[in-house]
């Protein structure tokens, strides 16, 4: 069924869960094929996106979805699905995605040339929910630019842009296919490698002044850095926590250490 809202937007009601309409909508689960596009969800992100220019190619929300998107959005040129609460809920992660879910362009990485400011360098990092969070902390302090190995998770998929909250819409991403080579680059145009490591010659983070260009590389989770990057890096920075605790968790660690850099 196809009305016209007094609001001015046009939208199809779905009456059938299993319409092919939307059918990018239903699983949380994103193709591991699909390098084009991406569903993004929630109203947190559905703000970010909106102040952007990337595609937005449908919408699928419940009724008190299309209010916001009328006050939010202008230039509608996609076509809006709306159901009922009812059949919003059969969808699975009903409670993550809040009755609204787009399907747009997924972003593309930047080339190398376009690195800027100060950098967090991802390295080996397999937790969506980290590297979202991560994300968000580099959108909170200033951070331009975000380097990830080819073992890190995509900051570009699902999960990844929720926990984000969309912050991953205002911060570029490159994808090294070499992280040493590339980060040696970076120390020839005057960056300084800072990893962080809880090892016997690392500086504490209370005392470190940072340099005015510098990379920050966050471990693995279990791991922690490659040791072909700790032996490049510039300094290594730790930071003092009780002993009985190995280590934090690389979200938590990153935003200690990037609010330190802020307030140096």
């Amino acid at each position: 069924m196809m009305e016209i809202l007094s609001m001015n937007l046009q939208v199809t009601d779905i009456l059938d869960i299993n319409d092919e309409k939307i059918k990018e909508f239903i699983s949380l689960k994103q193709s591991l094929h699909d390098d084009k596009y991406v569903v993004v969800e929630s109203k947190n992100v559905f703000k970010k996106l909106f102040k952007t220019d990337i595609k937005i190619h449908k919408i699928f929300t419940n009724n008190e979805g299309l209010e916001f998107i009328n006050n939010n959005y202008n230039n509608i040129d996609f076509p809006i699905y709306t159901a009922s609460n009812s059949i919003m809920k059969k969808i699975v992660g009903h409670t993550i995605h809040q009755g609204m879910m787009a399907l747009i362009d997924k972003p593309s990485y930047i080339d190398f040339n376009k690195i800027q400011g100060n950098i967090v360098v991802l390295n080996s990092l397999t937790s969506p929910e980290n590297v979202g969070s991560i994300v968000r902390s580099c959108a909170a302090f200033n951070i331009d630019t975000i380097i990830i190995d080819e073992k890190t998770c995509s900051p570009y998929i699902r999960r990844c842009i929720r926990v984000s909250t969309g912050n991953i819409f205002n911060i570029q991403v490159y994808k090294s296919s070499n992280l040493k080579d590339d980060l040696l680059k970076l120390q020839n145009q005057d960056y300084k490698v800072l990893s962080t490591a809880n090892s016997s010659n690392a500086v504490s983070l209370h005392r470190y002044s940072f340099p005015q260009k510098s990379a920050i590389v966050i471990g693995n989770e279990g791991h922690g850095i490659q040791k072909e990057i700790l032996d490049l890096s510039d300094d290594i920075i730790k930071i003092d926590i009780d002993e009985d605790v190995t280590s934090l968790n690389a979200a938590i660690a990153t935003s200690l250490v990037l609010y330190q850099m802020q307030t140096t």
